[in-house]
């Protein structure tokens, strides 16, 4: 995350629309941009590829939960917590 775009590699399957990004040297998934998705742009990110983020900011960051799994993806999960 710290080395630049350089050192990452993007992943595209099936719709090739979506991009997975993964670093070059130990195959971490760092983050993901989903650019056609039923609720618009998404961005997925690995919070342990994050430095310096102290778990209260990580605590205070809004997260927002959708059932994409049953294609509910205006909806919350009915359960969630183990997420």
């Amino acid at each position: 995350m710290l080395a630049g775009e350089a050192e990452l590699t993007r992943y595209l399957f099936n719709t090739k629309k979506n991009h997975h990004y993964f670093c070059k040297h130990c195959g971490v998934r760092a983050f993901g941009v989903g650019n056609e998705t039923p609720i618009g742009r998404m961005y997925g990110i690995n919070l342990g590829c994050l430095e310096e983020v102290s778990e209260e900011e990580l605590a205070r960051a809004p997260i927002t939960y959708v059932d994409g799994r049953n294609d509910k993806w205006q909806s919350a999960p009915e359960f969630f917590s183990h997420l």
